[in-house]
């Protein structure tokens, strides 16, 4: 009787393991500015909590919610961002998480930083970092987002401090 449990357990396992990921979708957003006193565009990166790579504000959508609304939500809620949505959608990219089975797909939106509020809901939990646009595909951890910011951003602006990115 123990080994029939103990098989079928197994075989649970096996299957769920073949299984097609669960795909668990997400809202992100590029918040920039234009330069102060320049031509340039500047891109805020955030500090993830979990693994402390740079990238930008996302996360899950809720009940009722569509991605353009929770771009929005978590651009304030993680950087205290208040600016004006630009398109619908600029891309998406997926990643996965240390220990999770799901994919994650994150659909982003550009913002335009119009203001930042003084206090938000997670300002002693992150660190955040205005990078030019230029640079910002470089300084992400997430290769799916590195990709985006590049291809998205590299008309924004000519910044001749590559070089000095460290």
């Amino acid at each position: 009787m123990q080994t029939s449990a103990v098989s079928r357990l197994s075989s649970d396992a096996i299957a769920a393991s073949d299984a097609e990921p669960v795909v668990v979708n997400q809202a992100g957003a590029i918040c920039f500015r234009k330069e102060s006193g320049g031509n340039r565009f500047e891109v805020l990166l955030i500090c993830g909590r979990t693994t402390g790579l740079w990238g930008i504000p996302k996360g899950h959508l809720e009940y009722g919610e569509d991605t353009l609304g929770a771009a929005v939500r978590e651009a304030f809620e993680e950087a205290g961002v208040i600016g004006t949505v630009l398109n619908d959608e600029i891309g998406s990219y997926t990643y996965s998480k240390v220990g999770k089975t799901a994919v994650y797909r994150v659909q982003v939106h550009l913002i335009t930083v119009v203001s930042m509020a003084p206090d938000f809901a997670e300002k002693r939990a992150r660190a955040m970092r205005w990078v030019p646009a230029s640079l910002a595909a470089s300084l992400v951890g997430q290769p799916g987002l590195k990709t985006l910011l590049a291809e998205r951003l590299g008309g924004l602006g000519d910044d001749r401090l590559a070089s000095c990115a460290g």
